[in-house]
């Protein structure tokens, strides 16, 4: 019995560390978890898109400079209509052989039918979609963050629940091996008392591997090492009516999917953009010449400076401009209806987690009930026990009623939590942070 106090006992000091880590603490470090980090940096990729696709609203300006060496002499072969033939048997060299071509452009699409404006909205509306789904993410973690805080605490507590049993029991087996001495109890009974003591050493082992296990995952989540919890803030009432209204306005997978609607609407106006002409201007200052100076060939003006304007009308495009304009009218029908199904997916979560709230909180206090007559009628059926009016098997049984009575309720008050954390987070990660300092006790 000494052997199997003294490990119960060193083995309970792994939850007693220093580095226990608040439910504060640990939500801090979603900030290292990969997946989170994948999703900023996804993010980030679509905003630099974005800014790329806002140059496509702003004037070109190229320099441009190019050498040509031809193999042999540009030259035009003219019939004369002179009695007497031209040098070079009629051939007349018409420019250098050595090319060399320089120029500065100025460019701007005066008009391209709302494509330029409809393919930044499109872009804009994406990186905020990505922005959002990211935020999304880390509402995602604090979920699973929570769920495992709350179960490492929750199985932390039952471990010390079963010391207490524990150290019932054995106080009570002391008792029964000094009667067993004397011989005025049975063998059984004190062998009753040995079976319990045996039984809570085993479910101590699996509560502290279970509670390792928890650690583990909880510290891979996060990519940040994760030894101890420590506590859980209050919870305080909620209305149904300012979540669900508060959800429908800030959730950002919602937003999200609002974005992937103007997005949708983006790509509409970009493919009847097909239907209008495209005009562009250019203004350029050029210079060509024989040497990398540019001062001419000696053939033709050296100064190549212009200016001018191009439209570009597609008359047939065998279908093409109508199927894609049916094909982004489809897609925007399908982002609206996804919309509102998921509108009402979000309401329907959000009612479902406030009753799961309610009912976990009726538990708790018919648990708090029982717990209180558990333990009642464990300190009776204790004492009968020490004056030899009850046996060892009743004793034993009380006290396991009282530790399955925590148990619950140790249970429930980790349900109880998540439910309500899970409640605020339909929100969004902000709405529950806000929230979650003003749980804890004073």
């Amino acid at each position: 019995m000494k052997k199997s106090l003294f490990f119960l006992f060193s083995s309970l000091l792994l939850f007693q560390g220093l580095s226990a880590k608040t439910l504060t603490q640990t939500l801090q470090a979603v900030e290292n978890a990969p997946l989170l980090k994948a999703a900023h940096a996804k993010a980030q990729a679509f905003k630099h898109l974005y800014e790329a696709q806002r140059s496509l609203d702003y004037p070109s300006l190229d320099l441009s400079y190019s050498g040509t060496y031809l193999k042999e002499k540009p030259v035009m072969y003219l019939q004369s209509a002179f009695p007497f033939p031209l040098p070079n048997n009629n051939a007349l060299q018409v420019q250098s052989q050595n090319q060399y071509k320089g120029s500065l452009r100025l460019s701007y699409p005066l008009f391209s039918g709302f494509a330029i404006s409809s393919l930044i909205d499109k872009s804009k509306f994406a990186s905020k979609k990505a922005a959002l789904e990211a935020d999304d993410v880390r509402r995602n973690l604090y979920l699973g963050v929570i769920g495992l805080y709350a179960k490492a605490l929750s199985l932390k507590k039952l471990a010390a629940s079963e010391r207490t049993a524990y150290d019932a029991t054995q106080k009570s087996y002391t008792k029964a091996k000094a009667l067993y001495d004397l011989g005025m109890i049975a063998p059984s009974e004190l062998y009753r008392l040995q079976a319990s003591l045996s039984a809570s050493k085993s479910h101590f082992i699996s509560l502290q591997n279970a509670y390792e296990v928890t650690l583990t995952e909880l510290s891979s989540l996060l990519n940040t090492q994760i030894t101890d919890v420590s506590q859980l803030p209050d919870v305080h009432k909620v209305s149904l009516t300012k979540l669900t209204q508060e959800a429908l306005q800030k959730r950002p997978d919602l937003l999200a999917l609002r974005m992937l609607l103007n997005e949708q609407t983006s790509q509409v106006a970009l493919a009847k953009s097909d239907y209008y002409p495209k005009v562009a201007l250019f203004a350029q200052a050029a210079q060509v010449g024989d040497t990398m100076e540019l001062k001419g060939d000696g053939y033709t003006n050296k100064d190549r400076s212009a200016a001018g304007f191009v439209i570009n009308y597609n008359l047939f495009s065998g279908f093409k401009t109508s199927s894609e304009l049916e094909a982004a009218k489809a897609a925007k029908l399908s982002a609206q209806e996804m919309l509102s199904n998921y509108q009402n997916k979000v309401k329907s979560e959000i009612k479902s987690d406030y009753l799961t709230f309610v009912s976990l909180q009726a538990q708790k206090e018919a648990t708090l009930t029982g717990l209180k007559a558990a333990a009642s009628y464990e300190k009776l059926v204790s004492g009968e026990f020490q004056n030899q009016l009850a046996d060892a098997d009743k004793l034993a049984r009380a006290i396991a009623a009282t530790a399955m009575a925590r148990g619950t309720l140790i249970d429930i008050e980790a349900k109880l939590y998540t439910a309500y954390a899970k409640m605020l987070l339909e929100v969004d990660s902000q709405h529950f942070l806000e929230t979650l300092n003003q749980g804890w006790k004073k």
